[in-house]
């Protein structure tokens, strides 16, 4: 996202630069088509050209990157709008031409700046330019006719406050665009985090929890890494379900999983099978380590109070280790019978 920001950034510096480029020989090779030879010309083009070039080099090489405009937008154009009105002053005659030139060069910045700041450089503008027409007048250049500049300085003016106002539905709808992408992007999120999440416990469902089966597999095929998958499987669900009602075993099931989560490892993995049933991997862990973990986690629910301390449970386990080309189906299948042989022989117990 940042560089594709920056990339943006710079292309559009350089339409500027390349933009200004075309102008200034424009510029020059219009004076030298009217046979005109104005003096400063060439300090004036030099030291233009220089500035851009330093602002260019500060922008590119990453020193800006931080401040708020880290394309210098406002750099730009206020220098291009000096050197504009500086070349009118040098040399009259291009005036028509040059004011051209500040209608090109403004709408570069409609997407660097805001719109305030956008129509404040118009105001700069126009004012540079009235400043020209009163020094002009005010010593004697027959070129300069009022009525027309009035003229030409009130369309100037109109057009530029168009440009401000197109910059401003340009940045709104910027700024709702951005609002919208955002929305989306967490929307998406969202809708992602409920394909794999249990809605009942939090925690990641069963098709998330044999991809995660599939990975490990993979890794133990091909390091020699054991793992261990267990089923955990809550005692007389039907009978709690029935003796304190589904909000109170929904409430329970819930801190279950919280208590399964925040007991393993990190490198473990805990997810909800179905109503009552919970799978576990327990990664890089021997059946016999594993055994002992996972009756650890029996004694530790069998001792605990749930929802608000109302309700009691405990579990049956089934647990066993991967077999080398066993299936992943087929690893979770021997769990579930372990799991079912222990709650036959009573519950609160493990098998493997």
């Amino acid at each position: 996202m940042a560089v594709q920001l920056h990339r943006d950034i710079y292309r559009r510096q350089a339409l500027a630069v390349a933009g200004m480029l075309l102008f200034t020989v424009l510029y020059v090779g219009g004076n030298r088509f009217l046979g005109l030879h104005p003096a400063g010309e060439t300090e004036l083009v030099a030291t233009f050209w220089a500035g851009i070039a330093l602002v260019s080099y500060w922008s590119w090489s990453g020193r800006s990157q931080n401040y708020r405009d880290p394309g210098l937008t406002i750099i730009y154009i206020l220098w291009s709008t000096l050197f504009l009105t500086l070349s009118i002053l040098v040399s009259p005659s291009m005036r028509f031409v040059m004011m051209l030139a500040y209608l090109a060069m403004l709408p570069f910045g409609i997407l660097g700046i805001g719109w305030r700041a956008f129509l404040g450089i118009c105001l700069v503008t126009v004012g540079g330019y009235s400043s020209l027409v009163l020094y002009f007048r005010s010593h004697g250049d027959e070129l300069f006719d009022i009525r027309l500049e009035l003229m030409l300085g009130a369309s100037f003016a109109l057009a530029a406050m168009s440009l401000a106002l197109v910059a401003r539905e340009m940045v709104l709808l910027r700024e709702a665009y951005g609002r919208k992408s955002r929305d989306l992007k967490a929307a998406l999120a969202r809708i992602e985090e409920l394909s794999i999440r249990d809605e009942v416990t939090g925690l990641i469902n069963r098709r998330y929890f044999m991809r995660r089966l599939n990975s490990q597999k993979a890794v133990s095929n091909r390091e020699g890494r054991p793992f261990v998958v267990a089923i955990v499987d809550i005692d007389a669900l039907d009978e709690l379900g029935a003796l304190h009602g589904e909000g109170v075993m929904q409430s329970g099931m819930y801190e279950l999983g919280q208590m399964l989560g925040l007991t393993l490892r990190e490198v473990d993995t805990v997810a909800a099978m179905g109503p009552g049933s919970f799978g576990i991997l327990l990664s890089g862990a021997g059946l016999a380590s594993g055994l002992a973990v996972i009756d650890r986690l029996r004694q530790s629910i069998a001792n605990a109070g749930f929802a608000s301390g109302v309700l009691h449970m405990t579990v049956s386990a089934g647990v066993v280790e991967y077999q080398s080309a066993e299936t992943v189906e087929g690893l979770i299948e021997r769990a579930g019978i372990a799991a079912a042989f222990a709650a036959g022989e009573g519950g609160n117990r493990i098998s493997s």
